[in-house]
């Protein structure tokens, strides 16, 4: 049975801290998880652009061929003026503003913001907010289709209230871009990264006019109207040598279908409707086509945070398939999360405190406005993510590298390619109806997009394979493991059954099964140490509706725990320590590894009824917290937080795998470790230590953080390490690159997030919200930042600090212990090295931790 940790009196304090920190509608429900909810807004238009601060919309409203004329509407988007109802669900009604119109009269459609200091992206002056950037566009009809760039003049009044709106709005004139060659560039539907350097659109590899391939092109001069590159293929950014591209993480690997083949020649991005994220991170655009003969079907993502490898995103944004167009989506980003620093926000020193967007409470979560579907969806990236993702099937359909679906098989998001394929009478859903909730609540356990429906005589089958015996999990044994899963049992499964009619929900010969009993109840096995260990029944679950299913077995400690809709059971389960893998061969979803094709089964051995979505294998035990984050419409924060970590969670490699000797302590793969290992015990101990719970309380659940806490190597051998967790007092948030290269230009991307260069800029950006101190804990799409104040601030020559420091190596091991230990002689309990002066002079930073606790890197 899982521990529960001792401090019930936290929850007192965290309900009504939760209370304090929502908006007064929201006030009730906190925030719900969006990611399967689609909500309609009153903005529409075929086609639109948005600027980099989120705060206004251009878009095309309509287009009259015989003059060539095309009228442009631009609109305020208010996040003042969202609403959030009682289930924490935002509503739009009064977001956008009226707006004002202009006519251009050379062919426009579709179009995209250029700002060429995005650190600014409007003034002020009289009262109004003056945005002064380009405006890109595409000839799309009556001419050839050409980009073009023009000067715009927009003008808002009242700007960051719920009452503001466009004053004015003014083009200047059109210049037709053109390449370092003299040539024009050819396509449609541009899209820019917020340094206004990398241009995306839909064209063609010859630069011959043609369309249906995403395409790019770069020029070292922002928002210019001459100089860019000469198109290629978006596959192609991969093999650029100009350093400007290769900065971008797009350009970092090759790109991949969702069947693990390469992009490249003759087999490009076949995409449309393309918008990048401001850094270059990632790419939504549309892949599949649609009834009319264009692709604007099956909205998708690939880049950095898909593992460059297409995402057919499995949510509300896919609507029913074929059911509409889908055409032109943008984001605000990160500028309107709830999380944000007020320093960071558009105007310096506002809050979402109160409004906000994305809703979604977990780290990744894009927030995307379509034009022409009008309407707002969340898209969740760290789903994506998990470095102990064994299996991943989101049981919606492949899209293949052609740009077709394949609705005989479905993708595996892990990153392995361990895709499924459907057999029997299985079928992917054509609609994202089946994962919804009759109550259309929010707060009700809930499937994700689309589902696998299985009538009866169907399953997913994944022929899992590992020749050289390496895979952690299949061939390769681990110490800890997990399984999700979400469930609809058909109201009538065993409706007139008789015998034992039980049926397979998973079933892997020589490594686990999972059964639904004839009593609706299911039952977990595992193959350990050579036996079949049973977990028994659990509660009975209801039939026609939503569970979502987790066991965690860590096999250090022996323990195993069973969750329903994210919460514990509280079942008295073995207890069996081991080594466990899958081993090689066939994993059937939905029934035995021999298909059972008959209605009732009398002696077993079935095939279930009902669906299945969101199949999910981890390579270690996952906490309570992590299993109630992927746990959709199920309201299970406060009783995850109060789960202790089990005793193999106690292991530096089972918070991030990288972590895993001595000489990983100087890396990110290490700093995130260190994070997760304070956020879970080290939170567990501050509170017992506590002599200010209230405030304590406040710095693990408040905002910024939730519950993080940065850790810094006091002390390591070759087997353990001494984590010493930062001062309660903190502040945890996070930033982008693009705003720490502001401070440092070497902190440019999460390559370099170990070194000095980001431990400068992090110093100076923490520096700038008055705290001594800052480190990189985490990165995710972007670097999670600790804020603290040191106890001790002093410039140290380097070769004072140890040999390794004066080498210059701060990154490393070494270097770390030797700054701990030169503050521990001092009276602290660990160091950090912030700066470094003249070359040689180490701004050394001492501190007093919430906690030090000893950690294995291997249980």
């Amino acid at each position: 049975m899982a521990r529960r940790a001792p401090p019930p009196r936290a929850l007192l304090f965290a309900a009504l801290l939760a209370l304090s920190l929502v908006s007064p509608e929201a006030a009730a429900a906190g925030r719900p998880s969006l990611v399967n909810t689609r909500i309609r807004t009153p903005f529409g238009a075929n086609g639109h652009s948005s600027t980099i601060d989120g705060r206004i919309f251009v878009g095309n409203i309509r287009e009259d061929h015989a003059t060539t004329t095309t009228t442009w509407l631009a609109r305020v988007f208010r996040p003042e003026a969202v609403t959030y109802d009682a289930q924490g669900r935002p509503g739009f009604d009064s977001a956008f503003s009226p707006g004002r119109t202009v006519d251009v009269t050379n062919g426009e459609n579709a179009l995209a913001f250029c700002f060429t200091n995005p650190a600014q992206p409007y003034t002020l002056s009289g009262g109004l907010a003056v945005y002064q950037p380009y405006l890109f566009d595409s000839r799309m009809f009556n001419g050839d289709n050409v980009f073009r760039r023009r000067p715009v003049d927009l003008r808002v009044s009242l700007p960051f209230t719920a009452q503001a709106d466009i004053s004015s709005f003014t083009t200047g004139n059109l210049q037709e871009l053109a390449t370092t060659t003299g040539a024009r560039i050819r396509g449609i539907e541009p899209t820019m990264t917020s340094d206004g350097r990398l241009l995306i659109y839909q064209g063609g590899p010859n630069n011959d006019g043609a369309i249906d391939h995403l395409m790019y092109t770069y020029n070292a001069t922002p928002c210019a109207a001459s100089g860019w590159s000469n198109p290629r293929p978006l596959s192609a950014m991969y093999s650029d040598t100009n350093a400007g591209v290769k900065r971008y993480p797009l350009a970092w690997q090759p790109l991949k279908a969702a069947t693990g083949e390469a992009y490249g020649a003759g087999a490009y991005v076949r995409g449309a409707y393309a918008w990048v994220d401001h850094e270059g991170r990632n790419v939504l655009y549309a892949a599949v086509v649609y009834t009319d003969g264009a692709r604007r079907e099956a909205m998708s993502l690939i880049g950095a945070d898909t593992g460059w490898t297409a995402y057919h995103i499995d949510g509300s944004l896919n609507t029913d398939r074929l059911d509409i167009a889908h055409l032109f989506y943008s984001g605000p980003m990160w500028n309107f999360e709830q999380e944000r620093s007020p320093a960071q926000n558009f105007p310096p020193g506002t809050s979402n405190e109160t409004r906000y967007l994305p809703v979604t409470k977990t780290h990744d979560v894009l927030a995307l406005f379509g034009s022409n579907t009008a309407d707002y969806n969340e898209v969740d990236l760290g789903d994506l993510s998990d470095p102990f993702h064994l299996l991943y099937l989101p049981m919606n359909e492949m899209v293949t590298r052609a740009g077709a679906y394949d609705l005989a098989r479905t993708p595996d998001l892990s990153g392995r390619f361990n895709t499924g394929t459907l057999t029997g009478t299985a079928q992917i859903s054509p609609s994202n109806a089946v994962t919804q909730p009759a109550s259309d609540s929010v707060w009700e356990p809930q499937g994700k997009g689309k589902a696998l429906v299985l009538p009866g005589g169907g399953a997913v089958t994944v022929n899992l394979t590992d020749p050289n015996g390496t895979v952690p999990g299949v061939g390769a044994y681990v110490r800890g493991f997990t399984v999700q899963l979400a469930i609809r049992p058909d109201a009538a499964i065993n409706q007139g059954c008789t015998g034992n009619p039980y049926r397979y929900l998973l079933a892997k010969s020589g490594g686990l099964d999972l059964i639904y009993e004839v009593d609706n109840t299911v039952q977990m096995s595992f193959q350990l140490n050579g036996q079949r260990v049973r977990l028994g029944r659990s509660p009975a679950l209801p039939v026609g509706v939503w569970s979502q299913l987790a066991y965690t077995w860590d096999g250090v400690s022996g323990q195993f725990n069973e969750y329903i809709n994210g919460v514990s059971t509280g079942r008295a389960l073995p207890v069996v320590t081991g080594s466990f893998r899958l081993g090689t061969g066939s994993l059937a979803i939905g029934a035995g590894n021999v298909m059972n094709t008959q209605a009732c089964p009398t002696n077993g051995e079935g095939s279930f009824r009902g669906t299945i979505d969101e199949v999910r294998f981890f390579t270690h035990a996952r906490s309570n917290r992590s299993v109630c984050l992927t746990t959709y419409g199920s309201d299970c924060k406060d009783e995850a937080i109060q789960v202790a970590p089990t005793g193999g969670q106690f292991g530096m490699n089972q918070q991030q795998p990288g972590c895993n000797a001595y000489s990983a302590l100087g890396t990110q793969a290490c700093a995130s470790a260190m994070h997760r290992v304070c956020a879970q015990r080290g939170a567990n101990d501050a509170l017992a230590t506590s002599t200010n719970v209230y405030e304590t309380i406040q710095q693990l659940i408040g905002n910024r953080p939730p519950i993080s806490l940065l850790g810094v190597p006091a002390g390591a051998t070759t087997t353990d390490v001494s984590v010493a967790c930062a001062p309660i007092q903190h502040q945890s948030l996070a930033v982008t690159f693009e705003e720490l290269a502001r401070r440092h230009a070497g902190c440019a991307d999460e390559r370099v997030a170990h070194t000095l260069d980001c431990s400068a800029a992090v110093h100076r950006w923490c520096n700038g919200l008055g705290w001594t101190t800052g480190q990189i804990f985490e990165t995710t799409t972007r670097p999670w930042v600790g804020c603290f104040n040191a106890g001790l601030i002093q410039d140290v020559p380097k070769d004072q600090l140890g040999p390794v420091s004066n080498t210059g190596n701060f990154a490393s091991t070494d270097s770390r212990l030797e700054v701990s230990r030169w503050c521990q002689a001092r009276g602290y309990g660990a160091g950090v090295v912030q700066e470094l002066g003249a070359g040689s002079i180490a701004n050394v930073h001492c501190f007093q931790p919430a906690v030090t606790v000893p950690w294995k890197f291997s249980p």
